[in-house]
């Protein structure tokens, strides 16, 4: 074969010459908290007219408070 001169090689020198780092160079992130679902009840679950009656319910609420405040839907436009 024949003579090979030596070469250094800058990657393996600069690679071997580095500090090693006790520490990660990205501080970590905190992990996300999981996401906590309500609790269904059996009442509600079960109920399928459940809206229905919330809606009739706040149906009531407002024809109450029509009278009782004379405010609501209906408008006075002389007023």
């Amino acid at each position: 074969m024949g003579y090979v001169a030596p070469v250094k090689n800058e990657t393996a020198v600069q690679y071997g010459s580095r500090m090693v780092e006790n520490e990660p160079a990205v501080a970590r992130v905190a992990k996300v908290q999981a996401t906590e679902l309500p609790p269904i009840r059996d009442e509600d679950e079960r109920n399928a007219y459940r809206r229905e009656e919330e809606m009739y319910l706040m149906s009531k609420r407002r024809e109450i408070e029509q009278k009782l405040y004379g405010k609501g839907k209906q408008l006075d436009l002389e007023a």
